[in-house]
């Protein structure tokens, strides 16, 4: 018989999918996906934050050891993370210059590799 999964295991799967990371579903992992569920939190909004930190922090070494679901899904962190998606979505290309400078994306002469990764989360550049 197959076993059905919680909604707070699907978000720790799909935290493991977009960070390529490995977390397992103990009680410090799931604690804070089940408060941010239960808070009315969306799946779309849930991933967007989890996309937003793993192309800010992923590749910067000062942060990649936050990308975890204990610090994304802290109280204190998931709101703010919340509207950092909201800004984003309000201005992607100052955001994507943002982005550039903090990782020390070398983009020459043609700008749009640090817009690829915010154009494919939040849509194209207005």
């Amino acid at each position: 018989m197959e076993e059905i999964a919680s909604p707070e295991i699907e978000i720790l799967n799909l935290f493991n999918q977009i960070t390529g990371h490995k977390h397992r579903g103990g009680k410090s992992n799931l604690a804070g996906i089940k408060r941010v569920l239960k808070e009315g939190y969306t799946i779309t909004e849930i991933q967007e934050v989890i996309q937003l930190k793993t192309i800010q922090w992923k590749k910067n070494v000062e942060m990649c050891a936050n990308l975890n679901p204990v610090t994304i899904f802290r109280e204190k962190n998931f709101d703010k993370y919340i509207n950092q998606v909201l800004n984003v979505k309000e201005n992607p290309k100052m955001y994507a210059e943002h982005f550039a400078a903090i990782n020390r994306v070398n983009t020459g002469n043609n700008s749009s590799g640090a817009f690829d990764k915010i154009d494919a989360m939040f849509g194209k550049r207005r």
